[in-house]
């Protein structure tokens, strides 16, 4: 592989695509107990899957350089529309809508000659957001005192984000740099299947459907006493991504059961993270090694493989063993994801934008311990130093969903 400016290029393009595609920008994230609207109306859920499907829409339809161009700072400009403050109602779909036309437009523009290191390279800024968006957004709350009080101010308080809208601004930039340089080279003239674009439109459907259950499940609970429920309907999400994946034409769903191998082991992001922010370089660097080698030597299984291991440890999450989880989530999971994505590229580009928008569009749990005293316990009980019978139950399930798609990967790839 010759370095090109393009791929340097479209690393901090993917980062900030990924960031957006699970930023839940002005804190417009409520519960809404009514019959008219809920969390089906204004969740992240619904902003995920909105920006998966016009990611593969766009990924699928728009083929011109200049198209793909056009669509990208559409995107970026609708992002800086939701940053420049307000907080309106309909936020959330904009910043989709913008995180969608981002998405796909820059996978759109991976469509050349050298597909294949141009979708990893976007891969790893993608996923690098993913990752690190919920860390990102913690260093940003806490260097400014006054937004960790922004989910209780009016919205006439809100400000302009200075900040994101600087680097919405440099990756603008950035892509004008990559675009002028040339180095894409021309587009390839690469044919899109129809079954792409329907598992593009109807997968994410499917898990904003589950999530709006999920959460119906949790309110008909009540309030009242210590009510306590267990949820196990999100592995429905696993078999239908399964057979998606199979009904695609040759090895095309191999990115797609990758993807739902990093929803079920990790759940998509960091939610445990150091404070020093220096710590947040090493899982960026560990992603973008897992991407270089698993271009240079793709095995997705091995990634698979890793990436059950990360599930597992999920067993050990309190003490003393909970330096074992911290450790499997901050050191293997980002590179076991990467390697495992680049060792299934180069695919069809709806499937591509469909499969890095997932962990966002996929946000239903596979299994949860939901509750009222889960959300808000009266006393505090002890820990206890090893897992119960739930943990086992959960743990092996998100287990099993991950080497189900490592059996699928391991047929779809005796193909041809």
């Amino acid at each position: 592989m010759t370095f090109r400016i393009s791929h340097a290029c479209l690393v901090p393009a993917g980062f900030v695509a990924g960031i957006a595609l699970t930023s839940s920008l002005s804190g417009q994230v409520v519960f809404m107990t009514d019959d008219d609207l809920d969390m089906f109306a204004l969740g992240p859920a619904a902003r995920g899957a909105l920006a998966a499907i016009v990611a593969a829409l766009v990924a699928a339809c728009v083929r011109s350089r200049r198209g793909l161009s056009v669509v990208s700072y559409a995107g970026l400009a609708l992002l800086g529309i939701t940053l420049s403050g307000g907080g309106w109602p309909f936020e959330m779909y904009i910043g989709g809508v913008g995180a969608g036309l981002l998405l796909g437009g820059l996978v759109g523009l991976c469509a050349t000659a050298d597909r294949a290191w141009l979708q990893t390279a976007l891969a790893a800024g993608v996923l690098a957001g993913l990752l690190l968006a919920v860390p990102v957004d913690h260093v940003r709350t806490w260097s400014s005192a006054p937004r960790r009080y922004a989910d209780f101010l009016p919205a006439s308080a809100y400000e302009p984000d200075l900040a994101a809208l600087t680097v919405l601004a440099l990756t603008a930039v950035v892509l004008a740099v990559a675009l002028a340089s040339g180095d894409f080279g021309d587009p390839a003239d690469i044919a899109v299947s129809g079954r792409t674009l329907v598992v593009g439109i109807v997968l994410p459907l499917v898990g904003l459907a589950l999530y709006w259950w999920f959460v119906r499940q949790v309110w008909s609970l009540g309030v009242g006493g210590a009510v306590r429920g267990r949820w196990m309907f999100g592995l429905v999400l696993v078999v239908v991504v399964i057979a998606a994946a199979l009904w695609l034409e040759g090895r095309t769903g191999v990115l797609l059961l990758a993807a739902m191998a990093f929803v079920a082991a990790g759940g998509g992001i960091l939610s445990s993270y150091p404070d020093p922010w220096p710590w947040l370089l090493v899982p960026a660097a560990l992603v973008l090694a897992g991407a270089a080698l698993g271009r240079r030597f793709p095995q997705p299984l091995f990634g698979i493989g890793a990436l059950a291991l990360v599930a597992v440890s999920t067993l050990f999450e309190h003490p003393p063993w909970d330096n074992l989880h911290l450790g499997a989530i901050w050191l293997l999971l980002p590179f076991a994801v990467s390697y495992t994505f680049a060792s299934s590229l180069p695919t069809d580009e709806p499937v591509t934008a469909t499969s890095l928008a997932a962990p966002a569009a996929f946000s239903v749990p596979l299994v949860a311990d939901f509750g009222w005293t889960a959300y808000a316990p009266l006393t505090q009980s002890e820990v206890p130093s090893w897992p119960d019978s739930w943990a086992w139950t959960s743990t092996g399930a998100s287990v099993i969903a991950v080497i189900a798609c490592g059996v699928a990967v391991a047929y779809l790839r005796t193909r041809r």
